[in-house]
């Protein structure tokens, strides 16, 4: 039996290092998936493996990228009655239960990763989210980037070797892993952010014309060029592209990351711009029934746990309103 072991342990150090044969790695599989004292097996040969092997940084990036999906199954958002939620969390579930076991990940990582390097060599890795979801990806420098509802990230295939630059499309919260010989810098709306080692909210939704940022501790650079304005801690600034105009004042910046932990919550925030964000969040399509609009502005905590029509039930008891719903359309008329 240790002979047979041995012998099945040489083919998974084959299969981690790539140079495994397809007949191989059938004998493998079929090894890893006899039984349970087998699975555990392979697992400490993979953790023994990987604690003397540096793996390459596009391998980083192809596993947060399949992390990444999982993670979003579990954080997804519903946005109607709690018996709809019971089936949506039943279905991700499954979802989740069918790729979590850690040797089937490994194999599918592994056979992924081979066929993406052979398909797109120099092609850059993009995570994303959609609506009503949410995800958190570590970059191979150890940045951690927290991805909102109906964002992309992508960043280059040599990340992290001559340059950390990423692209950003919606809103992400970074902190980023301290490295003075090779800056981290977003660009969101081809606008560059420079960043030393620091904790920051992007907010730059395609749909919109503000750039807004957010700092929460370090240094960040608005800008590159001497226009650039240079941030503290609690300074928020905000670039409407449309005007070519830039504004920066102080508040608890910590708000602006609420939505990390399922909540929105704002000291002061327009009637538009929550509206906007209650649409991402809940994947609705919000309509409003004549252009008329409310030029309040809300001081206002919402959690995920609530329905989207329980949130605007409450909103209707500060502006009134009606509210009709169709599948996935909520018509609201202000009174």
């Amino acid at each position: 039996m240790k002979s047979v072991n041995k012998d099945i342990h040489q083919l998974a150090v084959n299969y981690f290092e790539g140079s495994i044969s397809k007949d191989d790695e059938r004998v493998l599989f079929d090894f890893v998936n006899e039984n349970q004292h087998n699975i555990n097996l392979f697992k400490n040969w993979e953790r023994e493996w990987t604690a003397s092997h540096q793996p390459q940084e596009n391998m980083l990036l192809l596993w947060e990228r399949l992390k990444c999906r999982i993670s979003i199954q579990q954080n997804s958002v519903t946005y109607f009655s709690s018996s709809v939620s019971k089936v949506y969390r039943k279905k991700i579930w499954h979802c989740v239960s069918a790729v979590a076991a850690v040797f089937l990940i490994i194999f599918f990582s592994v056979s992924i990763y081979r066929t993406y390097l052979e398909k797109n060599q120099g092609a850059p890795f993009v995570f994303e989210t959609h609506c009503a979801e949410r995800s958190k990806v570590t970059l191979p420098d150890g940045t951690v980037v927290w991805l909102n509802a109906a964002t992309t990230l992508s960043c280059p295939n040599d990340y992290n070797k001559k340059s950390r630059r990423v692209n950003l499309s919606g809103e992400a919260y970074f902190e980023v892993k301290k490295n003075e010989d090779i800056p981290f810098v977003v660009y969101a709306k081809d606008y560059p952010l420079l960043v030393k080692g620091t904790k920051f909210n992007v907010t730059a939704y395609p749909e919109e014309q503000v750039l807004t940022a957010a700092l929460l501790e370090g240094l960040l650079q608005f800008g590159d060029d001497e226009s650039g304005l240079m941030m503290h801690p609690d300074d928020i600034v905000t670039y409407n592209l449309s005007l070519n105009a830039k504004s920066i004042y102080s508040t608890d910046a910590k708000q602006f990351i609420s939505w990390t932990e399922g909540r929105i919550e704002y000291d002061s925030i327009t009637f538009d711009e929550l509206f906007r964000r209650l649409s991402r969040q809940y994947d609705v399509d919000i309509v409003f029934t004549s252009e008329r609009k409310t030029d309040k502005v809300l001081n206002i905590s919402l959690n995920n746990g609530e329905s989207i029509t329980d949130v605007l039930d409450a909103l209707s008891l500060i502006i009134p309103m009606t509210i009709e719903r169709n599948g996935r359309t909520l018509t609201i008329t202000l009174k």
